[in-house]
């Protein structure tokens, strides 16, 4: 059989040509023998044999219609448009529903089974089309199949997938770094081990957060059923009684009474409340007032900022250690920190760096690096190890960040204990009382 292929020799020059073997393994393996990286290997049936041994390389040339011709297969491919009934018949289900949201585990997953297949000697369209066949995610497996099909015509990965908003900025810059460097294989194992570190991080923040806020939710629940609904029938049952009640059931009626009148009121106060701290946070207008705000509250300032350094820190490790331009690695660490003050800085230092300034040095004068990070880059700038420095300096803040958050929950577990205790004593004495009081009258 003769195979078409797009391979990277190992002086890193992109070679196209055929290959003569008896099935895809074998065309692979011979071209792994040659010291050729495969991009892309198919089946031609129109091709014929090549002469001179089994590939003979032929480089890509510039000339005056490739321009148009990139532009035209980057282009997107319109699909025919399908009517009547048979359009309803084989309507994609995941369209309906789609969101266009790939969630941060599912890309996690893909990248991790494609630097799987890609180890394996499978070609990437081979292995894109696989992974293609059993996603879940609509968009992303549309993605893919794109993807492949741009790779297909001999767009290269990284500006494939620079066509869909699902990959970001960070793993196109890895993937491309990786086909400059003949280093696709690692490349890829590194974005998906990057994404389980993000994923992993998102995670801690996540259950941090879950159990305070589900008791909080819990007894705020409990306290609009017991006013609402309960009080008043305690309230009827005392009148009847006709006895003298103390300050405390007075005063719980009343609650109960300008709850049961007002309760809609609360109630959208607090989802209004949800809603414009959401808003403002995520507005582009508002969002650096609330950032600072977020880093002058207690303990949420040290979670946020540890869990940007984090990001960021590792991020920026990723980036240099695959050779992207230290510029280039500062733009796209800023982008991963979240927080308004934390990018300003990262752009302080990019302005620092372009400047001629050392790394340290213009950490320090950025103002919202802490002392350790400031003396890892230096460090790793003087020794040639910036990438293994920042590495180390978010695993360090990894590390932190989950003893903060223990420390955090474990804090928080006894004091809505005491705060859920003292409601329902309040609620005991005010039921109790008036109840005790009527014993002692007809005693």
């Amino acid at each position: 059989m003769v195979f078409k292929y797009r391979a990277r020799s190992s002086t890193g020059e992109i070679v196209e040509n055929t290959i003569d073997a008896v099935d895809q393994q074998q065309a692979i393996m011979q071209l792994k023998a040659m010291g050729m990286l495969v991009i892309n290997l198919n089946s031609d049936a129109k091709a014929k044999p090549s002469s001179g041994g089994f590939f003979k390389s032929k480089t890509k040339t510039e000339t005056p219609g490739t321009a148009n011709a990139v532009a035209a297969a980057l282009a997107p491919q319109k699909p025919k448009r399908e009517t009547g009934l048979k359009s309803i018949l084989n309507m994609d289900l995941g369209a309906i529903f789609n969101t266009g949201h790939v969630p941060l585990k599912t890309l996690m997953v893909f990248f991790r089974q494609l630097a799987t297949m890609e180890s394996a000697g499978l070609s990437l369209t081979a292995s894109l089309e696989m992974i293609a066949g059993g996603e879940k995610n609509y968009t992303l497996r549309h993605a893919l199949l794109d993807v492949k099909s741009r790779i297909d015509r001999g767009i290269p990965l990284s500006q494939a997938m620079a066509a869909h908003k699902c990959f970001n900025p960070l793993l196109i810059a890895l993937m491309q770094a990786g086909e400059e460097g003949g280093l696709l294989g690692p490349a890829l194992d590194q974005g998906a081990t990057l994404l389980e570190k993000q994923e992993a991080l998102h995670s801690k923040i996540r259950s941090a957060m879950f159990y305070p806020a589900f008791i909080a939710f819990f007894a705020v629940g409990v306290l609009i059923f017991f006013f609402i609904y309960l009080v008043p029938k305690f309230e009827e049952t005392f009148q009847s009684l006709s006895i003298e009640l103390p300050q405390i059931t007075l005063t719980m009626f009343a609650m109960g009474n300008w709850f049961g009148d007002h309760w809609q009121f609360i109630v959208g106060g607090v989802a209004l409340f949800v809603f414009a701290w959401i808003f403002l946070s995520k507005n582009k207008g508002t969002k650096g007032f609330m950032d600072r705000l977020k880093l002058k509250i207690p303990v949420m300032k040290d979670l946020i900022l540890k869990a940007a350094m984090a990001r960021s820190s590792r991020t920026l490790s990723a980036l240099t250690g695959a050779g992207v331009p230290i510029v280039r690695s500062l733009e796209m660490a800023q982008g991963t920190a979240n927080n308004v003050p934390v990018e300003n800085g990262y752009e302080e230092l990019r302005k620092g760096i372009v400047r001629g300034m050392s790394l340290g040095d213009a950490s320090k004068m950025a103002g919202i690096f802490p002392v350790l990070v400031c003396q890892m880059m230096r460090i790793g700038e003087e020794t040639g190890h910036l990438d293994q420095m920042l590495e180390r300096v978010a695993t360090w803040y990894d590390q932190e960040l989950d003893e903060q958050i223990r420390a955090s929950v474990s804090l928080m577990e006894p004091m809505l204990i005491v705060f859920v205790g003292a409601i329902i004593a309040i609620i005991a004495i005010s039921i109790f009382a008036p109840i005790t009081s009527a014993i002692v009258q007809l005693s």
